[in-house]
């Protein structure tokens, strides 16, 4: 069974409110994540429309290794014209938030992008507000200093 099929199927054993959280992998040590997830209570959602990088340890294949079950990709949340500075197109917003807040599970959003006000995370974040969701971004990996 699937990630996201387990996921859905768990929904009625989650009572407690579903945490969204956001951040960006730029400048940031990849063995600091899977604390962050732990410490989260969350699952890592990709939201790269491809989640390829020069850097090995952020391909998807590499995530999915290290992270296990803790690791989606949702390419619908992915911005098209990523290669286009300043410019943003995303795949399918509707329905990749529509996957997201069924998962029912603590979420840690993830694109390439370090700082939020320059990247599509913002708008993936104004529409869940606008449907009563509250995210945080984080801009540290650290525990307790994870600040918005």
């Amino acid at each position: 069974m699937s990630l996201l099929a387990n996921l859905l199927e768990s929904e009625s054993e989650r009572e407690l409110p579903q945490h969204i959280y956001t951040t960006g992998y730029t400048d940031r040590d990849i063995a600091l994540l899977p604390a962050l997830l732990t410490t989260l209570d969350a699952i890592l959602i990709d939201i790269r429309f491809i989640p390829t990088s020069k850097q090995v340890q952020w391909q998807k294949d590499y995530l999915r290794l290290l992270l296990k079950d803790k690791y989606l990709h949702v390419s619908h949340l992915g911005n098209r014209s990523s290669k286009e500075s300043g410019k943003q197109s995303i795949q399918n917003i509707n329905l990749g938030i529509k996957i997201i807040t069924e998962l029912k599970t603590n979420l840690l959003i993830m694109c390439e992008c370090q700082r939020i006000e320059e990247c599509h995370r913002r708008e993936i974040s104004r529409r869940l507000s606008e449907k009563g969701i509250e995210t945080k971004e984080l801009t540290e990996w650290t525990y307790g200093t994870c600040v918005r």
